[in-house]
């Protein structure tokens, strides 16, 4: 088995998934069907595949599988797994672990989304990019010649201005 339990609303690629165009022209309707992603989401009772609780207090949450390998009701899904996709078991654990070099989180310990996650590791990047001053290969030397030449110019003009002034 291998099956996730969503930790946040997900677009999920599911099979028999599609939106249909219709278009009547002169009459006649054209139709076009598209495959699309299903949206998920977690805070809706209409999309839980586990539920429990009484009518009032009913609490529930999505599990999805790959195909084949879930539980009655679990929603089978085509791709690869998120890292807001909680691992349920150890075939699932395995499958994500092997994307664990491309992702840095963790949604049961993570108080936050994976967004917002990359949008919190990207600022903590530009933070330290902008703290330290840009170092070019180079550079010092460039500026010593600078100095250099400038106060090589600054001696040869000096006897001319005195000169004329």
């Amino acid at each position: 088995m291998a099956r996730w339990k969503l930790a946040c609303p997900h677009y999920i690629n599911v099979p028999g998934t599609e939106w249909e165009y219709n278009e009547t022209k002169n009459g006649k309707v054209a139709r076009k069907r598209f495959t699309v992603p299903r949206f998920l989401d977690t805070a809706e009772p209409s999309d839980w595949t586990n539920k429990w609780g009484s009518r009032d207090d009913e609490e529930g949450e999505i599990v999805v599988c790959h195909e084949g390998k879930g539980a009655a009701g679990d929603i089978t899904f085509l791709g690869d797994p998120t890292p807001d996709m909680i691992p349920i078991d150890d075939e699932a654990k395995a499958i994500s672990k092997s994307f664990e070099t491309r992702w840095s989180y963790r949604p049961e310990t993570a108080e936050v989304d994976f967004s917002q996650s990359l949008v919190d590791r990207f600022e903590e990047a530009m933070s330290d990019i902008q703290a330290k001053p840009a170092e070019v290969p180079g550079m010092a030397d460039l500026v010593a010649n600078l100095a250099a030449l400038t106060q090589t110019i600054a001696a040869t003009q000096a006897p001319a201005f005195k000169l004329k002034g």
